[in-house]
């Protein structure tokens, strides 16, 4: 599944998303996210397994979602991978091409970084996609595509 860089990343997101849609699960965040990196298939099994679930409360979307976060947000890795690959080929692009101006004395101007939403509906769209992998239902699946892709948008506070 990757590196020790990615796996942060992958914890990281998921924290943020769940800090948005499954508060209670964050105490038992270190301890599920570890079990997931050590065998997400069997992290994933217990988790749709109401016997080995901790639930908090009756809403069943509340019913340990700390696996599925982490399966759904390391699947959208390459995806993300991918943006931040055009991103950086942009970039880089874009500082030739300002250094050349420079040589020539021209004005610079300077690259936003962020997600173009053509980018954000992509990503969007990876998470619906793996959420129906899944079979979560459609209003869960919404609900999390929307708290991931508000990773992306929303300051940070």
């Amino acid at each position: 599944m990757g590196n020790a860089a990615e796996h942060d990343l992958i914890r990281d997101i998921s924290r943020d998303v769940l800090t948005r849609i499954a508060p209670q699960e964050l105490p038992l965040f270190p301890a599920a996210s570890a079990a997931w990196f050590a065998d997400p298939a069997a992290a994933k099994k217990a988790s749709k397994s109401r016997d080995a679930a901790l639930g908090f409360g009756t809403d069943a979307f509340s019913i340990l979602l700390t696996p599925l976060v982490l399966q759904i947000v390391s699947e959208i890795m390459p995806v993300l991978g991918s943006i931040a690959l055009k991103v950086t080929e942009n970039a880089v692009g874009e500082e030739v091409s300002m250094l050349v101006r420079k040589m020539f004395h021209r004005d610079d101007a300077n690259a936003d970084a962020a997600l173009t939403s053509e980018q954000l509906g992509e990503v969007h769209r990876n998470v619906i996609a793996a959420g129906e992998r899944l079979r979560l239902e459609s209003a869960q699946t919404q609900r999390l595509a929307d708290a991931v892709v508000a990773q992306f948008v929303l300051q940070k506070k």
